[in-house]
């Protein structure tokens, strides 16, 4: 009966042994989707699902995963009954030699506390001797072999003594340099610390018997990952090279490597339903006036024909605005290592031409140069990102500067820096002042702007200067701008810009006129 019982305890445990087996593994990373502000991470490799219940645990995965946006790709046939996330902590690379370090340290001192204990004893025996120097009683008569005998003794002893000290004080001080330098290295070992790690623990159900390893797919999110887009903008005599870069940084607490990396705008989302809409609000502000003449010449002393009365410098409120967001995704062609320290790794995406127009942009009232510029018009095809450029011009580097996408139809400009062969001047011409019988003053400014082209070749400037603005609500200021040579007034911006022509060695004045009217009885500042 006994044997019976352990027979069937023993077919027991072998049978649920057989159905619920705990087995680890380490899945490879096969791809990454890299974000902007976060990644979603691709694992995938061969699992043992030989038993009707498998408990499989996964390690290796970024410490910080988030839990909610895990996702599971099994074979047919199986079922997930339950998983579990925890960080656990893995020893480090520099383990193994925190614990030499220790052992050596341990060692170190028991060596000191040795020496010094035999210092001591040299010590004390200097005490005895010193203590002990006189001969016999005071009745006892001493002959002088005696007396000579002991010196000898005393001497010869205490010179041993004092060679065993300084000895011993020596590698006392040594050990303890060594012991310092152990110190120093067992404290660098501890601030490195042990990394952390992710494991999921699957509990997995088959309805089939698999007869070999079946591939299983995890892919999850982390937030320790971004990317930025950085250019090289090169310009020679072939026309205009653009070097796409992506700059990737991530301390996900995994290395990334032989994955396949792609890079995608934006920010992913781990959410199983659609985002709601916010209130879409429209408002408007008050603003003040800006009176402006189409022409110089067309001025009339009393007599301003306006072509936009309202203004506002306001803030508006932050409220929701629809406007599209593009989604641009980039497949890398090379893997590259992207290690878990933080760091960036600068990784060329694509490189591409562009066809632009040389211009000039001079601002006379700032610089007395003009500023080199390109303009681009036909950039949208590119899938332009905003980020930092470096500008290469003939093999020279010029510099960098931060690249902004403008709106859409709008024209690329970059600048290759000022040009000393382009010169630029802003004057006052006149200015006189009047008042009127309602009690009124108007002030009338006129400013010349000239630029001269001092190279050999024809260029194409674009001259800008800047209108004033009123810093008034009630409308008391009036500010009216006319602008000579088809000068073209943006009252949005405030500016003023004219478009010229110069031939090789060319010089040309444009001119603009600002009549400011205020209250009589007020000081006008700022004009």
């Amino acid at each position: 009966m006994k044997s019976h019982i352990t027979l069937a305890l023993a077919i027991f445990l072998l049978c649920f042994i057989s159905s619920s087996a705990q087995t680890s593994f380490s899945l490879p990373i096969s791809s990454v989707e890299i974000h902007q502000d976060g990644a979603r991470i691709v694992h995938s490799g061969l699992v043992q699902l030989k038993t009707t219940v498998c408990t499989i645990e996964i390690s290796d995965l970024a410490h910080d995963l988030d839990f909610n946006s895990i996702s599971l790709d099994m074979p047919e046939g199986s079922s997930l009954e339950s998983i579990n996330f925890e960080v656990r902590a893995r020893p480090s690379s520099h383990t193994n030699e925190l614990s030499m370090v220790l052992e050596s340290l341990s060692k170190l001192d028991v060596k000191t506390r040795m020496l010094e204990a035999v210092l001591h004893t040299y010590k004390e025996e200097q005490l005895f001797l010193s203590a002990n120097r006189s001969i016999g009683s005071s009745q006892e008569v001493l002959l002088v072999d005696d007396v000579i005998e002991m010196a000898d003794f005393l001497r010869e002893r205490n010179q041993s003594l004092a060679l065993d000290i300084l000895d011993v004080s020596l590698d006392i001080e040594s050990l303890e340099l060594e012991s310092a330098e152990l110190e120093a290295r067992k404290t660098a070992l501890e601030l490195v610390g042990s990394d952390l790690e992710g494991v999921i623990t699957l509990v997995i159900k088959n309805s089939i018997n698999y007869r070999s390893d079946q591939n299983l797919t995890l892919k999850y999110l982390t937030p320790s990952a971004h990317w930025a887009p950085e250019y090289e903008v090169n310009f020679s005599s072939d026309g205009i090279l653009v070097k796409r870069f992506a700059s990737i940084a991530q301390s996900s607490g995994i290395s990334w490597s032989s994955a396949d990396l792609t890079l995608i705008s934006g920010r992913p989302s781990g959410s199983l339903a659609p985002s709601s809409f916010q209130k879409w609000i429209l408002t408007t502000t008050s603003g003040y006036r800006i009176i402006a003449c189409p022409s110089f010449d067309d001025v009339i002393e009393e007599d301003f024909s306006p072509k936009i009365t309202t203004l506002s410098d306001d803030k508006f409120p932050q409220f929701s605005s629809y406007v599209g967001k593009s989604r641009n995704r980039f497949e890398l062609e090379t893997t590259s290592i992207i290690a878990s320290d933080g760091n960036p790794t600068r990784v060329e995406i694509d490189a591409f031409p562009l066809e632009g127009d040389l211009r000039y942009f001079a601002t006379p009232a700032l610089n007395s140069e003009a500023y080199t510029t390109v303009r681009i018009a036909d950039w949208s095809g590119h899938k332009l990102m905003d980020g930092k450029a470096q500008i290469i011009a003939d093999n020279t580097y010029l510099g960098s500067f931060p690249l902004q996408r403008p709106v859409i139809g709008d024209t690329l400009v970059m600048s290759l820096g000022s040009s000393p062969h382009v010169l630029c001047s802003r004057e006052l011409s006149e200015e006189f002042s009047k008042s009127n019988l309602l009690s009124r003053k108007k002030v009338i400014s006129t400013w010349i702007l000239a630029v001269e082209n001092t190279l050999s070749d024809s260029i194409s400037v674009d001259l800008i200067d800047a209108l004033p603005q009123s810093s008034n609500r009630d409308g008391d200021i009036e500010i009216e701008v006319s602008a000579s040579d088809s000068g073209e007034i943006d009252l949005i911006n405030h500016l003023v810009t004219y478009s010229l022509e110069l031939a090789p060695g060319e010089r040309r004045e444009v001119s603009l006129m600002i009549s400011v009217t205020y209250p009589r009885r007020s000081i006008l500042r700022g004009l």
